[in-house]
């Protein structure tokens, strides 16, 4: 067990600070309304006109396994949105499927029995989803931003619904571009992954850039995060579930590198018995698939075993 250090940095984004930074509107109305504005502006939407009227955090995801951090931002628009801020720190390459279900039960949520067909589709919010991740999703375009939405594939190509759409941010891929701090969009990002990965607070990697220095005093909104991130760092009751969380993720990692050991170990011995290369592969392969198997025994999430094992989530199913 970690003990409380006050001299070890808290990731911003850790699901306990994340969303104790985003606990309600009143102490991140603004930071919620920068956060958005500054993505929506970077895919060269006009000056983003709404009035954020709620910030609330979703922690339904709250063992080892699955933790992650959502946080719902309900803003005021003539289009009705509603823009759910999820932040992933495991890879997770089936999160866009759970967009799309999450935005289902919104559009579920805002309906009544009876309500005719014409009605719902007026009162339907447009649902944007943000999701914040720590690894890239896709390997076929290293874009720090990854916009997607439901389009005709046939010329003119163009969108087919506006009600559902979102953004993928891919963290690592800031590491490799061009620093550009005249970019909102950039200094949000670079602050929270720069501490996140060098294991610093917020205000130490302002310290470091003085072109972060000046955005911090033009951007009230990033201001807001800041002295939210500083203010929550500090809590005695955030800090303690923030090392429970930590010791949740040593926990994992240190089972999963088990796991494939025990899988290629397995898959070698196998592989000896037969005496020759081809076995070597078939062994290591049906070591991967027992270890699977414990694992889905042992009450596993499948995504998270398709994670570990490479294998895909309907080999699993079917072992």
């Amino acid at each position: 067990m970690i003990e409380d250090d006050h001299s070890i940095a808290l990731s911003p984004l850790a699901d306990p600070v994340m969303s104790a930074i985003f606990a309600n509107i009143d102490v991140a109305g603004l930071a919620a309304a920068s956060l958005v504005r500054v993505i929506l502006e970077a895919e060269g939407e006009k000056a983003y006109i709404g009035k954020v009227v709620s910030v609330t955090p979703q922690r339904s995801h709250i063992d080892a396994d699955n933790r992650s951090c959502r946080v719902d931002i309900e803003i005021l628009t003539d289009k009705n949105e509603l823009i759910i801020a999820e932040v992933q720190t495991n890879p997770d390459f089936s999160i866009m499927q759970r967009n799309l279900f999450s935005a289902s039960h919104v559009f579920v949520e805002m309906s009544s029995k009876g309500t005719k067909s014409s009605e719902m589709v007026r009162k339907m919010p447009t649902v944007i989803t943000i999701n914040i991740l720590t690894y890239s999703i896709r390997a076929d375009n290293k874009d720090v931003l990854q916009p997607f939405m439901i389009l005709y594939t046939k010329p003119p190509i163009r969108k087919a619904i506006t009600q559902f759409g979102g953004y993928n941010i891919q963290l690592p891929r800031l590491l490799e571009m061009e620093p550009d701090f005249s970019s909102g969009l950039y200094c949000w990002f670079y602050t929270i992954y720069t501490a996140h990965k060098e294991n610093k607070t917020i205000s130490e990697v302002i310290a470091m850039v003085p072109e972060l220095q000046e955005y911090v005093q033009e951007d009230q909104g990033f201001m807001q995060f800041c002295d939210q991130y500083e203010l929550v760092a500090a809590d005695p009751e955030t800090r303690i579930e923030y090392f429970r969380w930590y010791n949740d993720r040593w926990r994992e990692a240190g089972m999963f590198e088990a796991a494939r050991e025990e899988g290629r170990e397995e898959g070698r011995e196998e592989g000896r018995e037969e005496g020759r290369e081809e076995g070597m592969e078939e062994g290591i392969q049906r070591g991967i698939l027992r270890v699977a198997l414990n694992l889905k025994n042992d009450g596993m999430a499948i995504e998270n075993i398709a994670r570990l094992t490479n294998l895909s989530v309907s080999e699993i199913e079917d072992i």
